[in-house]
């Protein structure tokens, strides 16, 4: 359903997923599902490797192929989406940049919910302003 005024649809659900080394769309499996979490600081925790990468995407909402899943986490949602994935991501981001901002001092010992509202914003600063995935 689109605002007629505006000309704009529904926002797209930002998810994120840590990976533990860059993003290669041969690994995904075409015919399955793929993890995301609305949570970039869960995200984070996935991607715990030197090497680690979060995805950022924006998936659109009411899609059948997005789902949400049941997760035991309680601070997160988990969803699932079916198929390529590749068309709704918006960057590609080190992990060690992101953790750079939850270890900060006043900011490592604060609770997960603030660490996850400071790596938004942190993400939000690198994403391109084109569209286009960042390196």
């Amino acid at each position: 359903m689109t605002d007629t005024l505006t000309g704009t649809g529904p926002k797209p659900l930002r998810l994120y997923r840590g990976l533990t080394r860059p993003y290669a769309p041969a690994r995904v499996q075409r015919g399955s599902g793929t993890d995301f979490t609305d949570c970039p600081f869960m995200a984070l925790r996935y991607a715990a490797s030197p090497k680690g990468v979060v995805l950022v995407l924006d998936a659109p909402v009411g899609s059948p192929r997005v789902r949400e899943e049941l997760w035991l986490v309680t601070s997160a949602k988990r969803f699932m989406i079916w198929g390529a994935f590749d068309d709704f991501i918006l960057a590609e981001l080190p992990a060690k940049e992101l953790r750079a901002h939850v270890r900060r001092k006043g900011v490592v010992a604060a609770s997960d919910e603030y660490k996850a509202a400071m790596l938004r914003r942190a993400i939000m600063e690198h994403l391109p302003r084109s569209g286009s995935i960042a390196p």
